[in-house]
C-alpha cells in the first residue's frame, strides 16, 4: 500500500467534490454539505499522512515560508475565539453560512501542510486537471440552468442568474475568475510545446485548442451569473496574467510571437461570446436585433439586475449604498472590539449594536447580515486589529511566494542534469537541456494563472466574502505553487507493509485509527443532526406537528449545544400549545407552552446576544399570551433586552409598541411609535398604527398627516390607510 499515493487520490477527491457537492435534505443545501466533506478528506488525508510517518519513523512536515505566518494568523483566531461573544459560533462558523470558523480554518491550514509535506509537482499537475474538469461538470449544468432546466425547483429566478452547485451566483463567479486563468494556461503550456518532436501536427493543433475552448465555457457561465464583482474579478486577474506572460516572452522572439497569437486568439473569442451572450453593462446580440428592429437606440443597463434577493447578492436598492452602510457598521464594530475583534465570525451579532439608522430606509433593511459583504472588513469587526493585520500579512506572503515563482528559473540543466549518467554525448545534453526548459517555462506559465487566480480572489473577496471552494483555493494555491517550484526534488516513495512494522508502530496506527474513527462519528453526528432539524422544519411548515417535534428532538439528541435546534423545538412546541388552546384543551395548552418557553429559554442561554432567537422568544412569549395574559410583559421584556442590542432596528421598536398597546400603555406606546418613524420614516406599518392609536385618543388631525404622508410618500394605492382618511375626515371635517 503506497500511502502518499492514497494521499494525493484523497486530494483529487477534495477538488473535484467540493464544487460539485450539494445535497437537498439538510438546512443549507450547497455550503453546509461542501463543508462537511472538507472536514471528512482532512481528516482522512491527516490519518494517511500520520501513518506514512509512523512507518518512515520520523516526522513528515515540509518547511515553507508560509509556516509563521499561517501560525501567527492561526494564534490570532484562536484567542479571538476563547474571548468571542459567542464562542461555539466562533468555532463552528455562523450556521448557515459555515466557512470561515476556527475549526475550518484548521482544516485549510492542514491541508495546505498536507499538500505540500507530501505531494510532488506532477501530483499539482493532475489536481489541476481535476479541477479544470469538476469546474466544466458545474459549468455544464449552469448553462442549462439558464435554459430552464431547474427552474421549478428553486425559489431564486435562476434562469436569469445561474449559481449551478455553489448556490449563489457570486460564488459560482468567484470560482470561475479563479479557474478561467488556469485554463487558459493550460494551452500556452501546450504552445511552448512546440519546438518538441511531435508525430501528428493536426493531434497536437487540436489538443493546444481544446484548452480555449474550456476557458470559453467557463466564461459563458460567468456571464451568465451576471456577477459583476465576479467579472471585474476575472478582468483584473487576466490583465496581470497576460501582463506577466508579456514580461516573460517579450526577450524571446518566437515566443512572443506565440503569446501575441494567444492574446489574439483570446480576444476575438472572449470578445465575441460577450456581443453574443451580453453582460451587466452590455446588451446581447437578440437586445441588439430588437432594438434596430423597432428602431429604438440601444441602452446599457448600467444599474443592478433586481431580484428577490438581497441587494448585496443580486439587486434591490443599490449594492453600492447598502455597503456603505454594512462597511460603516463594521468599522463601528471594529472601533468597540479594536484589538481582536468580536469573535470569529460573530458579525451577525455584533453588527446591531452599531447598525447605522440609515440600513433601515433600503430595501433590505429587515434582512440578518452575518456578513459584512467585504472579507477584510470582516476580519477587522471579527478579529480585530491584530486578526486582519495578521491575515493580510498572510496574503503578502502568498504573493511573495507567487511571485518569487514566477521570476525564479526553477530548473537549471547544468545543476540537475547528472552527467556522470547522461555521459559525453552532446546531442543527448542538448534533448535533456531542450525538455528541462520546456519544463520550466510549462510551470512558469501555471504559476503565472495561479497567481492570476489568486488575485481575482481577492478582489471578489473585497466585494463579498469567501465561501467553502473558494477559501479552499485561497490556501491550497500557494500549496500548489511551492510544489511545482520544488527544484528537481520527488516526494519519496514508499509502501507501507504491515508486517515489516514493529509494535510501537502498530499502536500508534491503531491509536490514529481510534481517532480518526472518533472524530468520523462527531461529524457523522454533526451532519445527520442537520437533516433532522431540516426534516422538523419542513414537517412544520406541513401542519405534522407532532412528527416535526419528534424530528427535533431527535437532533438535539445529536446536538444538544446547538441553540438554533432548541430554538425550533420551541416554536414548534408553541404550534401545539395554540392548536389545543384552540380545541380547550386548557390542561395540554398549558403544559406545552410551558414546554415551549423553557426550550426557547435554554436557546437564549447558549447563545444570549442571538438577535433571532430573543425576536422569536417575543414572539412565542406575544402568541402564548392567548394562553396566559401574564407572558406579554415577557415578551416586552425581551423585545426591551432586543433594543439594548440593536438600538436601530425600526422593528422591535414597532413590535414593541404593540406590546404596550395591548397592556394599554398608551403614552409609552405613542413615544415607541415616533422612535419607530424616527428610525424608519417609510415605515407604513408603523405610521398606520400610530394613525390609529392618534384617532382613538382624540389627535385626529396628527392621525390625518399619517395616512397622508403613507398615501403621498409609500404607496398612493394603499387602500386601508385611503378608507381610514376617509372615515376621519367623514368624522372630524376640517374646519
Amino acid at each position: 500500500m503506497n500511502v502518499r499515493k492514497i494521499i494525493n487520490i484523497l486530494y483529487q477527491i477534495l477538488f473535484f467534490i467540493v464544487p460539485l457537492i450539494l445535497y437537498p435534505y439538510t438546512s443549507e443545501l450547497f455550503e453546509f454539505n461542501k463543508m462537511i466533506a472538507v472536514y471528512i478528506l482532512t481528516v482522512l488525508i491527516l490519518f494517511f499522512w500520520a501513518v506514512r510517518g509512523v512507518s518512515e519513523r520520523k516526522i513528515i512536515i515540509k518547511r515553507t515560508p508560509l509556516d509563521i505566518p499561517i501560525l501567527i494568523f492561526l494564534g490570532s483566531q484562536i484567542i479571538s475565539t476563547l474571548i468571542s461573544i459567542d464562542i461555539r459560533t466562533s468555532l463552528f462558523g455562523y450556521y448557515s453560512r459555515f466557512n470561515g470558523g476556527l475549526i475550518s480554518l484548521f482544516c485549510y491550514a492542514i491541508l495546505y501542510w498536507g499538500y505540500v509535506s507530501n505531494l510532488s509537482k506532477n501530483d499539482t499537475l493532475t489536481h489541476i486537471k481535476v479541477i479544470l474538469i469538476s469546474t466544466f461538470l458545474s459549468s455544464l449544468y449552469g448553462i442549462l440552468e439558464h435554459f430552464g432546466i431547474d427552474k421549478n425547483i428553486w425559489i431564486q429566478d435562476v434562469e436569469d442568474r445561474v449559481f449551478s452547485t455553489f448556490g449563489q451566483p457570486n460564488w459560482l463567479a468567484a470560482w470561475l475568475a479563479a479557474v478561467i486563468p488556469v485554463s487558459l494556461s493550460i494551452s500556452l503550456s501546450l504552445s511552448s510545446r512546440s519546438n518538441e518532436k511531435e508525430s501528428n501536427l493536426q493531434t497536437r493543433n487540436v489538443t493546444t485548442f481544446i484548452p480555449y475552448i474550456l476557458a470559453g465555457i467557463f466564461f459563458i457561465t460567468l456571464l451568465f451569473t451576471k456577477s459583476r464583482s465576479g467579472i471585474l474579478g476575472l478582468i483584473i486577474a487576466l490583465i496581470v496574467y497576460w501582463g506577466l506572460i508579456f514580461i516573460k516572452t517579450v526577450n524571446s522572439k518566437t515566443e512572443f510571437k506565440s503569446f501575441l497569437k494567444s492574446v489574439f486568439a483570446f480576444v476575438i473569442s472572449f470578445t465575441l461570446i460577450v456581443f453574443l451572450i451580453g453582460s451587466p453593462w452590455t446588451p446581447n446580440i437578440s437586445e441588439v436585433l430588437d432594438s434596430l428592429q423597432n428602431h429604438k437606440s440601444i441602452t446599457y443597463n448600467l444599474q443592478p439586475t433586481t431580484t428577490a434577493a438581497p441587494a448585496l447578492e443580486v439587486g434591490g436598492s443599490s449594492s453600492t449604498e447598502i455597503r456603505k452602510i454594512v462597511w460603516r457598521g463594521a468599522l463601528d464594530v471594529w472601533k468597540n472590539y479594536p484589538l481582536f475583534g468580536s469573535g470569529v465570525e460573530t458579525f451577525a451579532f455584533s453588527y446591531y449594536k452599531f447598525r447605522p439608522a440609515a440600513h433601515n430606509l433600503v430595501s433590505e433593511w429587515d434582512f440578518l447580515y452575518n456578513k459584512a459583504h467585504n472579507e477584510y472588513l470582516n476580519f477587522m469587526a471579527t478579529s480585530g486589529t491584530i486578526g486582519i493585520i495578521s491575515y493580510l500579512t498572510l496574503i503578502t506572503f502568498f504573493a511573495v511566494i507567487f511571485i518569487r515563482s514566477i521570476f525564479t528559473n526553477y530548473t537549471n540543466p547544468s545543476r540537475n542534469t547528472r552527467m556522470d549518467k547522461i555521459g559525453d554525448n552532446p546531442r543527448r545534453i542538448s534533448e535533456i537541456s531542450e525538455k528541462t526548459i520546456i519544463l520550466s517555462d510549462r510551470t512558469n506559465i501555471l504559476n503565472i494563472a495561479i497567481f492570476s487566480g489568486y488575485v481575482s480572489i481577492l478582489l471578489t473577496n473585497f466585494f463579498g466574502f469567501s465561501v467553502v471552494p473558494v477559501n479552499l483555493l485561497f490556501y491550497l494555491f500557494p500549496a500548489m505553487v511551492i510544489s511545482l517550484g520544488q527544484e528537481g526534488k520527488t516526494v519519496k516513495e514508499q509502501e507501507l507493509n504491515i508486517e515489516k512494522l514493529s509494535g510501537i508502530q502498530k499502536i500508534f496506527i491503531f491509536i490514529a485509527c481510534l481517532f480518526t474513527l472518533l472524530v468520523f462519528y462527531s461529524i457523522a453526528r454533526y451532519w445527520y443532526a442537520d437533516v433532522l432539524y431540516n426534516r422538523a422544519d419542513q414537517l412544520a411548515k406541513s401542519g405534522n406537528l407532532i412528527d416535526a417535534v419528534k424530528s427535533i428532538n431527535s437532533s438535539i439528541k445529536l446536538s444538544g449545544s446547538e441553540a438554533i435546534y432548541h430554538d425550533e423545538l420551541a416554536s414548534e412546541l408553541m404550534d401545539v400549545a395554540l392548536v389545543y388552546n384552540s380545541q380547550n384543551a386548557t390542561e395540554s395548552a398549558k403544559k406545552f407552552s410551558e414546554n415551549a418557553l423553557t426550550q426557547i429559554n435554554f436557546a437564549e442561554k447558549l447563545s444570549p446576544i442571538n438577535l433571532n432567537i430573543i425576536r422569536n422568544k417575543a414572539r412565542i412569549a406575544i402568541q402564548l399570551s392567548e394562553i396566559n395574559p401574564a407572558y406579554i410583559l415577557d415578551a416586552k421584556n425581551e423585545l426591551l433586552k432586543g433594543i439594548s442590542l440593536a438600538p436601530t432596528d425600526a422593528k422591535l421598536y414597532y413590535n414593541l409598541s404593540l406590546v404596550y398597546f395591548r397592556i394599554n400603555d398608551i403614552p409609552n406606546t405613542i413615544e415607541t411609535l415616533k422612535k419607530t418613524i424616527e428610525l424608519k420614516a417609510n415605515y407604513r406599518d408603523a405610521r398606520y398604527a400610530y394613525a390609529i392609536v392618534l384617532s382613538e385618543n382624540d389627535n385626529a388631525e396628527e392621525a390625518e398627516k399619517q395616512l397622508q404622508y403613507i398615501l403621498k410618500y409609500i404607496d398612493p394605492n394603499d387602500i386601508n390607510a385611503q378608507k381610514m382618511l376617509d372615515e376621519t375626515n367623514n368624522i372630524f371635517p376640517s374646519q
